[in-house]
């Protein structure tokens, strides 16, 4: 017996439940049920199936859902432990993976123990894509769920139908150990919660799981879209707490990594008995990812926290959801209220994180009606869950401005709903037209967009009229649905440079390095001809480059080696009069920017790059102006852009200070 439960140990499935050091109750009875090496041995309970099948005789296998409605498709008295789900179902509505829900109540709770869409669940919100794990799967049509879940006096599973549709078929079977004697006292009960975050526009990690109580973590997997549609920028560190501890126990080294992936699972889908990609669209930026925590469960005793970077730092907006499977003794924290059917469903169209919400513009309705609605029903795709509804007519018209606007060109994108009586418009932007709102369709929809390249904002504001044309045949108004505006500006880079690297970066303690307080011979003397010692045997010398068009100077191209090291980034900038200026600045990783020889910003961190990721005033003397980035790098890509505000074209920037320089339009 004592090598019976040294092998048993040994497969890991034990650790899945908590149980005590003592061979009394029904220990042994679980371990004999969970674990592979006791398939010979003589069971003492007995498997009952409850299903969907037809018990008069037909093939009617499957119950029907309403709208609106649920199913009790499990609810059985214990001591007993359920030890598979399967279910498949006919659904027509194509968000029916995050519509329908799964809930698990045992022993009489009122609230569920499990609460989870069932797509999520089962392993993908996204979309219906076949892998299996250990104890999750989605096979060929089909749903399957080995967690083993013990239950002392009773067990209730419920599928509840938030779509708009009948599920025709659902069809199930849930198979259950039943036992004759009581569970032990510290056997823990499963759980599973889903959360989301549709704009993680926040500086905190996003938090997948906060459990109280005593027990332990089994899994967890991710759905994750980005919002610019690069998976790479996704990527940053798990971090779990336990017990309440300040510091992490659990410190990932990035997203991929936790997934036992690589490189941004570049190289493709797998599904492993413990961790897998389930799904990927690099179109839409989605990813579906699992880890089960089965040979090394995560205890706590008092509390965990599950917890993720979006982005290297908390720097990137995106939608993440997520599910969590733990065991733990009863009763648990409650959960956080449990979203509505419409703020659970996948994005259809990603808006930009910063836009004017139209709900807070000043319309100049002339004579019309308007209201604002909560759209929170209808998607998440709404800016603030919000839109404003210009009740108009036939032949109607009415205006928008928006003034206080800094650059000179704008790309601009209008976004307005489409419903079943919603009309037609014209749009007109500074008196050119932009584009035509075409408002019908039988469903309300968030993806009505109107794009105008090329906007010219003479006097910092932007006026819009909108002429209402008429209406579809099929629709019953002449409604005018608007959610927002983005106005982004048409960014020109500084054209040339002089570079000047590498130059050492050394590590101080782990991610510490020194390269940026460092000073180096070029922050005290500029000159064109000379030779630098650097980070190499060989000297160095200053070279012009040439931005690319896109702005982003890449310093991985242009200075050998390019990891932990420092380049210096020089130009000029003239001006015919003293005044203020606008430098905009990103970079990957930190950046020291120095003006007329004074530094006037300074980050040090890890980061990816991006445009305008730092807004800085500086002062500008009549003639020309001395610019000197300093940036730095520690791992992986380097790079960076720069431009200046030039509304009036009074600026000119040159790395040579030419007399025929290019001018910033």
């Amino acid at each position: 017996m004592k090598k019976f439960s040294f092998l048993a140990c040994i497969c890991g499935f034990v650790l899945l439940i908590s149980v005590s050091s003592c061979n009394t109750g029904y220990r042994t009875d679980i371990q004999h049920l969970l674990s592979p090496a006791a398939l010979p041995y003589l069971k003492s309970s007995k498997l009952i199936q409850v299903s969907s099948y037809d018990s008069s005789g037909g093939n009617y296998d499957f119950v029907t859902i309403a709208p609106g409605k649920k199913a009790i498709i499990f609810d059985e008295h214990g001591p007993g432990m359920i030890v598979r789900m399967w279910f498949s179902l006919d659904s027509r509505d194509p968000y029916f993976l995050r519509r329908i829900v799964i809930r698990i109540f045992w022993d009489d709770e009122l609230k569920p123990s499990v609460e989870v869409p069932l797509g999520d669940f089962f392993g993908c919100g996204f979309k219906y894509k076949p892998y299996v794990s250990q104890f999750l799967g989605m096979t060929s049509g089909g749903y399957v769920c080995y967690f083993p879940m013990p239950f002392e006096r009773k067990a209730r599973i419920e599928i509840t139908n938030e779509t708009r549709q009948e599920v025709y078929k659902f069809f199930y079977q849930v198979d259950y150990q039943k036992f004759e004697g009581a569970l032990e006292s510290d056997v823990a009960y499963f759980h599973s919660h889903w959360n989301r975050s549709i704009r993680t526009n926040y500086d905190s990690n996003f938090v997948a799981l906060q459990a109280e109580g005593k027990g332990h973590l089994v899994g967890v997997n991710l759905n994750m879209q980005s919002y610019d549609g690069n998976l790479a920028f996704l990527e940053g560190d798990e971090m779990v707490y336990v017990d309440g501890e300040k510091r992490p126990s659990i410190h990932g080294t990035g997203t991929e990594d936790f997934f036992s992936g690589g490189w941004y699972f570049q190289h493709g889908e797998f599904a492993g008995p413990y961790t897998g990609l389930i799904y990927k669209n690099d179109t839409l930026g989605q990813i579906a990812a699992y880890r089960l925590y089965i040979i090394d469960p995560v205890p706590f005793k008092k509390n965990m926290k599950v917890t993720f970077e979006h982005g290297k730092g908390n720097q990137e907006i995106a939608d993440y959801s997520s599910t969590a499977y733990w065991y733990q003794m009863e009763p648990h924290k409650p959960y956080p209220h449990f979203p509505i059917a419409g703020q659970r469903i996948p994005l259809r169209i990603v808006k930009p994180a910063r836009m004017y919400e139209a709900e807070k513009l000043n319309f100049k309705l002339e004579g019309l009606k308007s209201k604002v609605l909560d759209m929170s029903d209808y998607g998440p795709e709404w800016g603030e869950n919000k839109q404003i509804l210009i009740e108009a007519r036939d032949k109607s018209s009415f205006g928008l401005e928006i003034n206080g606007l800094k650059e000179s060109v704008y790309d601009m994108n209008l976004y307005h709903s489409k419903g079943p009586g919603y009309g037609n418009a014209d749009i007109y932007v500074n008196n050119i037209k932009a584009g035509t709102i075409k408002g019908y369709s039988p469903y309300i929809l968030p993806n009505g967009k109107v794009t105008l390249k090329g906007l010219k904002t003479f006097t910092g504001s932007v006026d819009f009229r909108f002429k209402v044309t008429g209406k579809d045949a099929l629709s019953n108004g002449f409604f005018i649905g608007l959610d927002g505006v983005s106005m982004v500006p048409r960014r020109v880079y500084i054209p040339d440079w002089y570079i000047l690297g590498p130059f050492p970066n050394p590590r101080k303690m782990g991610s510490i390095r020194r390269g940026l307080d460092s000073v180096y011979l070029p922050e005290t003397m500029i000159d064109l001809q000379k030779d630098y010692h650097g980070a190499t045997k060989n000297p160095i010398h200053w070279r012009h480059v040439q931005t690319p068009e896109n702005g982003c100077l890449s310093l991985s191209e242009q200075v050998t080696p390019s990891e932990l090291v420092v380049t210096y980034a020089l130009t000029y900038v003239f001006s015919s009069e003293s005044g203020k200026a606008t430098l905009l600045v990103g970079s990957d990783d930190g950046i020291k920017v120095f003006f007329n020889g004074k530094e006037v910003y300074r980050f040090l961190g890890e980061q990816i790059a991006e445009p305008d990721q730092a807004e800085i005033e500086v002062t500008l003397n009549p003639g020309w102006n001395k610019l000197l980035l300093k940036i730095e790098n520690n791992l992986g890509q380097y790079a960076f852009y720069a431009r200046f505000i030039n509304p009036d074209n009074k600026l000119i920037v040159s790395a040579d200070q030419k007399t025929n320089p290019v001018i910033i339009k």
